[in-house]
């Protein structure tokens, strides 16, 4: 009985496993990377998909194929009529936006992708100065352009100033009330060099203004953490400080008596790796801390009164309420968001000093 049942499960793999769609690497063209830029006639965009061809030297040599539709189905067939063999989307890590484009909203764009189950959520979102197209057929660096792109946002994610982002994110932003989205935005340099020039900031999903990168650290001191970070302090004497290894954390508390009064508590702390003056004493520590708690607490005031003039809310106040106040209600608090005073206190603490001191 047992062997007769173990012949049935087998016979039954195998007829399972010739009803899955077979997809050899070597057969297929993997695209690692999309632009959407705005279309030359009216209603239609066009897409740049990024693939990789891995040469036998170990270099990698980018290939892109062009097209333009005004549905993403549409584009992707006639990427096919280009292609040797049938472009895939299931590998991307990246997909760029047109700054112009993002100003007329991405939501048809971004329902495109919680809709192709072959796409992973951890692929990275980022808007573009310039054609996206013309940042995809650039030659940034040996691993290909797809992959240089995607870890250079990764990079500034975990140890730069750019707050978490990908599509889980962005997907999760989108759909909550209470908090606009953001994303990385980029600039090309020329054709060997792109940077972050800073972070689009959304409302209704349509890109509104560029954060500027300077910017990044206090904002990203709002709506993140920090576990590795840079930041440098410049005291009253034109002596510097460069604090490395900051980690950070925040937390919103509501005023019981009057709910329109937020306080914004940020700790951080830091390493002092290096420093321009002659002796750091004890008391040149407290007054470098000092001077980071102000400007901590200067610039992320001034960011919050920006996003309450612009009524945008990237910092996601409005999600935070609605956790803390039974009964919320939205609409009301549209009408109340420029009303909300909040404050911002920042504790800073120095670790280490290392051989400087």
């Amino acid at each position: 009985m047992k062997k007769r049942i173990v012949i049935l499960l087998i016979a039954a793999s195998i007829c399972l496993t010739g009803c899955v769609e077979k997809k050899i690497v070597d057969e297929i063209n993997i695209a690692i990377a999309a632009g959407f830029d705005s279309g030359d006639e009216k209603d239609k965009f066009k897409t740049t998909f990024l693939m990789q061809d891995f040469m036998k030297d170990m270099s990698v040599q980018n290939r892109t194929i062009t097209t333009e539709g005004n549905l993403r189905r549409e584009v992707l067939s006639d990427a096919h009529k280009q292609s040797p063999a049938p472009v895939v989307v299931g590998g991307m890590r990246l997909t760029l936006y047109e700054k112009s484009l993002a100003e007329t909203g991405l939501g048809e764009y971004v329902d495109t992708y919680q809709r192709d189950a072959s796409i992973g959520t951890r692929i990275y979102f980022a808007t573009t100065e310039g054609k996206t197209e013309d940042a995809l057929k650039a030659d940034y660096g040996l691993q290909g352009n797809g992959s240089f792109i995607s870890d250079m946002i990764e990079h500034n994610i975990r140890q730069g100033d750019v707050p978490k982002t990908n599509l889980a994110v962005f997907l999760h932003d989108y759909y909550q009330q209470g908090k606009d989205v953001y994303l990385p935005h980029l600039k090309k340099i020329d054709d060997q060099n792109i940077d972050i020039a800073g972070l689009m900031l959304f409302k209704d999903a349509k890109a509104l203004f560029v954060l500027p990168s300077e910017k990044l650290f206090y904002f990203k001191l709002l709506v993140d953490q920090y576990s590795k970070g840079d930041f440098t302090v410049t005291l009253d004497n034109s002596e510097k400080a460069s604090i490395h290894s900051i980690i950070s954390k925040h937390k919103f508390k509501i005023e019981k008596k009057d709910p329109t009064h937020l306080t914004i508590n940020i700790k951080v702390k830091g390493n002092i790796k290096e420093y321009t003056g002659h002796s750091l004493s004890p008391s040149r520590i407290k007054e470098i801390s000092k001077e980071l708690e102000n400007k901590v607490e200067k610039e992320c005031y001034e960011l919050v009164e920006k996003f309450k003039e612009e009524n945008i809310d990237p910092v996601g106040f409005g999600a935070f309420y609605k956790t803390k106040i039974r009964h919320f209600d939205f609409e009301k608090w549209k009408e109340s968001y420029g009303d909300l005073t909040v404050d911002v206190n920042c504790d800073a603490a120095i670790l280490e000093t290392g051989a400087i001191y």
